[in-house]
């Protein structure tokens, strides 16, 4: 898994791709004919206006990412958005929890 940069690609993958969503995340997904996965992590500032606060929910969500890097393979390889859409803090476990159901 590697971060998707380049904002042409996020803008692309924002236009084209499909959406699913869980309680406190949101998932943007376009299957690619690549051999890895990308992602990418956002946290809104208009629910987070501490900096802090979002880069620590961006860490919580790419250790998920990490670690159930299996689950993500096993669908298939392309580019992932995972937007934090809670609007306060969420337990780790519970965090984990919700993001592996939507996969």
């Amino acid at each position: 898994m590697k971060p998707l940069k380049g904002n042409k690609k996020i803008d692309f993958l924002f236009e084209k791709g499909e959406r699913f969503s869980s309680e406190y995340v949101r998932c943007v997904f376009m299957k690619q004919e690549i051999d890895e996965l990308f992602y990418v992590v956002s946290v809104p500032k208009k629910s987070f206006s501490r900096a802090v606060d979002r880069n620590k929910i961006k860490r919580q969500l790419r250790e998920i990412l990490r670690k159930n890097d299996g689950v993500f393979i096993k669908n298939g390889f392309g580019w992932y958005m995972i937007i934090y859409t809670h609007s306060s803090f969420v337990d780790f476990e519970d965090l984990n929890k919700d993001v592996c159901s939507l996969f």
